[in-house]
């Protein structure tokens, strides 16, 4: 049994890594191509996060929304739900937080705190429940109706930042700052990084728990194969899929309160450089695996701060790092589309 399921996690890593390798190889020809100092520039992309703390704090906080999204988006895809809402949720979570942290200012931090993250959870959740039960109940395509909820939610977030809870003493979209005794601490020995990239590390192990290691999580991941045989087995499968993508809709929620109490301390209406896009991908990169999940949002928020620094030194454009992405979301595509045609498209670990 140990060494089937060391073939498995084998297997399943064989084809991300491979993705990740023929990419970044693929991505090394392209900088020699335009740029007279190509092992420079891939220097600064692959190991500038890691040069000092304060590098290496932001490159933890970029890659906390990551981690947390896309862990919530694998429980959506087991549960057979294409969940691009991630962003909706993630920009729903930050403004409920930051609400409710600015209208109850003068509470306690052991009140206020909790409050501020379960309004921010709740309000992601609720997003994400809009596209479940539209599934479930009336067979409305999931995809059209997270496109469309992201853009309400940003359309309303923009209001409220601008004419309701706006810094006038600050420039841009920005909210008044969140009362201090509920800013997140920083990790001990990181100077700059939020504590809230344990929580994320933590939350990405327990769903791998739940979601393979525990009956509800075999019935959302059945539900997600063939719902109709699931429920004709007695499995609540409707139920099932509404709960994921609360479960989703909640992560990216929780996403966006730690990034106003840990990161920004306020709602920033660009805050988020699409986290809700990349987060999907990232998942995608994973193979759907929340345990896989953590290493696939730290290698884009590698890239993503190192492409940064790239083009300060080496004047190679951070937009070479999108070029590579979608590179990359190309041959991890092609490679589960294959697989899913022997019904294999998700492995787990």
């Amino acid at each position: 049994m140990i060494n089937t399921n060391f073939k498995e996690s084998l297997h399943a890593l064989i084809a991300p890594l491979g993705a990740i390798a023929l990419t970044m190889a693929l991505g090394f020809l392209l900088v020699a191509a335009i740029s007279d100092e190509p092992v420079l520039a891939y220097r600064e992309l692959l190991f500038a996060n890691f040069d000092s703390l304060s590098n290496f704090a932001l490159f933890l906080n970029r890659a906390t929304p990551l981690v947390l999204i896309s862990v919530g988006i694998t429980f959506a895809f087991r549960a057979g739900v294409f969940n691009v809402g991630g962003e909706g949720q993630l920009f729903a979570g930050a403004i409920a937080t930051t609400a409710v942290g600015i209208a109850f200012a003068g509470l306690p931090a052991i009140i206020l705190f909790p409050l501020a993250v379960i309004t921010g959870i709740a309000a992601g959740a609720a997003v994400g429940w809009v596209p479940g039960i539209l599934k479930v109940k009336l067979g409305v395509d999931e995809v059209v109706v997270t496109l469309m909820l992201n853009t309400i939610v940003l359309l309303f977030t923009s209001y409220l930042v601008n004419q309701v809870i706006r810094d006038t003493t600050a420039y841009g979209a920005v909210s008044w700052k969140l009362p201090e005794h509920i800013w997140l601490p920083t990790i001990p020995g990181i100077p700059g990084a939020t504590s809230g990239f344990m929580i994320a590390v933590v939350l990405s192990l327990v769903s791998w728990v739940v979601l393979f290691r525990t009956q509800w999580g075999t019935e959302v991941r059945s539900a997600g194969t063939n719902l109709r045989y699931a429920e004709a087995v007695g499995i609540a499968a409707g139920r099932r899929v509404i709960t994921a993508m609360l479960i989703a809709g909640g992560f990216a929620g929780l996403a966006g309160a730690l990034y106003v109490l840990g990161i920004g301390h306020r709602f920033e209406q660009n805050f988020s450089p699409e986290y809700g896009l990349i987060a999907l991908t990232c998942a995608l990169l994973a193979r759907v695996n929340p345990a896989a999940s953590l290493f696939t949002a730290l290698y884009y928020a590698l890239m993503l701060n190192g492409a940064a620094y790239m083009q300060i030194s080496t004047e190679v454009p951070r937009s070479l790092v999108i070029l590579l992405t979608g590179l990359l979301v190309l041959l991890m595509t092609a490679r589960l589309t294959r697989k899913g045609s022997n019904n294999q498209t998700f492995d787990a670990f």
